[in-house]
């Protein structure tokens, strides 16, 4: 394998069994070369199971493992080609910071001078250039965790798998690591998995998500197919802020219509739907808009009347809990728009483009 080309990744009905627990239940992947793919879910959802059968460390029960064209599954870890930074991320503690960020390089057999070049750019990038002559143990646990990226960063392996690599930073750091990732995966051709619970950070940071939930596949797309158009429940209120009303689909003739149960009438033009099936009318509180009192009568959006039960003060935004008729919704309002003034108790009238409401069949 060519190390300056981009490299696939296709998992194919993975799934991994540790101490009798089933960790993945037939995962299918296809990664695209140089992708920053990111595994969204919550602790146990299995997430670093999938690194760690990628990178030969647990054994895969059933399924296989490609990296291109070749067959990995049954290989040995040391030759695999990837490059894991674990969660708990390990560092050598005999060995400096330096020499840990160039082991691979050295093992790979680089120069001296190739390999002090590749750490200190490393090292700076992540800000710890001061620190190459430290050991582990006298680093804190944030410095830790950003030797280990610049380790695995400074790798040059086929597939880097990064497991929660930003979990020990505070927000400052961690959003300067982000941008660092991002950037760095912009300009090279190493394809990239990362692992992460935050929903926020794997809309920013990947191509594509997939969310996992107790070793099962929700869904895989891009950051806006999962935020707009969420295949569940699950991924709908994980992915983000969601409002959702229950009711009935149902059909007027060859018209789909979604009744709400606090009696909001919802017409689908453009979804698929069952017959006379349950379900929930999902949309986002920026879905939401402030239908001015001298807009026309008529027009594309549904419109409800309703009254401000509570006011959250967001920075940018302002957010307002809505009675409507007798179901609380949440609008989301930039400061400066219409409608950033009012205050609980206020009546008012919202509105909506029904191609922003997702119909969630039961």
């Amino acid at each position: 394998m060519n190390p300056t080309e981009p490299s696939s990744l296709e998992l194919r009905k993975l799934s991994v069994t540790i101490d009798d627990q089933q960790k993945l239940r037939e995962l299918t992947l296809n990664i695209l070369p140089g992708e920053l793919f990111v595994l969204l879910g919550a602790a146990g959802a299995g997430k670093s199971a999938v690194l760690r059968a990628i990178a030969g460390l647990d054994p895969v029960a059933d399924g296989e493992i490609w990296i291109d064209e070749m067959d990995i599954t049954t290989l040995p870890a040391h030759q695999r080609q990837v490059a894991l930074m674990a969660q708990s991320f390990p560092l050598w503690p005999n060995l400096t910071v330096a020499k840990n960020v160039g082991f691979a390089l050295d093992r790979k057999g680089r120069g001296r001078s190739e390999i002090r070049e590749r750490v200190d750019k490393e090292l700076a990038a992540v800000g710890l250039g001061e620190f190459r002559r430290h050991l582990p143990l006298q680093l804190s646990p944030s410095q830790q965790q950003r030797v280990a990226l610049a380790r695995t960063l400074a790798a040059d392996a086929r597939v880097n798998l990064l497991d929660e690599p930003f979990d020990a930073q505070d927000l400052q750091l961690r959003e300067r690591l982000l941008l660092l990732l991002k950037r760095r995966q912009q300009q090279s051709t190493i394809t990239t998995l990362v692992t992460t619970r935050d929903p926020h950070e794997a809309l920013r940071l990947g191509d594509r998500i997939a969310l996992l939930r107790d070793g099962e596949l929700q869904q895989v797309g891009s950051p806006r197919q999962l935020y707009d158009t969420p295949a569940n429940r699950y991924v709908a209120e994980y992915l983000g802020d969601a409002n959702l009303i229950e009711g009935n689909i149902e059909y007027a003739g060859d018209q789909a219509l979604f009744q709400g149960e606090n009696g909001i009438v919802v017409p689908l033009f453009e979804q698929l739907v069952k017959r006379s099936r349950t379900g929930a009318a999902m949309f986002r509180p920026h879905d939401l808009a402030v239908v001015p009192p001298d807009a026309e009568p008529f027009g594309d959006e549904i419109r409800f009347n309703g009254r401000i039960e509570q006011v959250e003060f967001r920075g940018d935004t302002l957010r307002y809990a809505i009675d409507l008729s007798g179901k609380t919704v949440w609008m989301d309002i930039a400061r400066g728009s219409r409608g950033a003034d009012l205050e609980i108790g206020d009546q008012l009238v919202v509105g909506i483009d029904p191609a922003r409401i997702r119909i969630l069949e039961n």
